[in-house]
């Protein structure tokens, strides 16, 4: 279950996916100017991952032994990597463009309350690293995100045949 972070911008979705439609090429093109917007938000939240925040997630953990699934030894470069941005336009989604954790370790990370003595400690000697720096980037993110929709939005109207725009 990755951990999100959200910015929301209205119209967005829309735009994405008539490009599409419209232009897949542009479409791509939305992406990796998404990615290159919020590089610096990404390489911000790496950058505060602690390299060992509690000596105990040294050691392997598997709650669900069945499934495989394995949270801990903590891998800081793995963690690290796990922060990547990505796109959807599905319905069910509440965003287009998000910033997800994908590592198990960096999820738990994310998510652990205080309501748990895990938590506790974890938070005793970290803060989370993802909602943090997003909501300090949020005007930044809301202004460069709306900048490359009216771009992509441009570029759209500028390929339709004269007087169908």
């Amino acid at each position: 279950m990755p951990v999100n972070a959200k910015v929301e911008v209205v119209g967005v979705r829309d735009t994405v996916a008539a490009l599409r439609k419209i232009d897949p090429n542009l479409r791509k093109q939305f992406t990796r100017d998404m990615k290159v917007l919020l590089k610096p938000v990404v390489e911000s939240i790496r950058a505060k991952y602690p390299r060992m925040p509690l000596s105990g997630m040294v050691r392997e953990w598997t709650p669900n032994v069945e499934r495989g699934y394995t949270i801990f030894p903590w891998n800081w470069a793995s963690v690290r990597r796990g922060v990547t941005i990505k796109t959807s336009t599905r319905k069910n989604k509440n965003s287009v463009v998000y910033i997800s954790q994908a590592n198990p370790a960096g999820i738990l990370f994310e998510t652990v309350t205080l309501g748990n003595e895990l938590g506790r400690n974890i938070r005793t000697v970290a803060p989370r690293a993802m909602w943090p720096t997003v909501d300090a980037h949020a005007s930044e993110i809301n202004e460069a995100v709306q900048k490359v929709v009216i771009e992509v939005e441009r570029q759209v109207i500028s390929e339709l045949p004269r007087g169908f725009a």
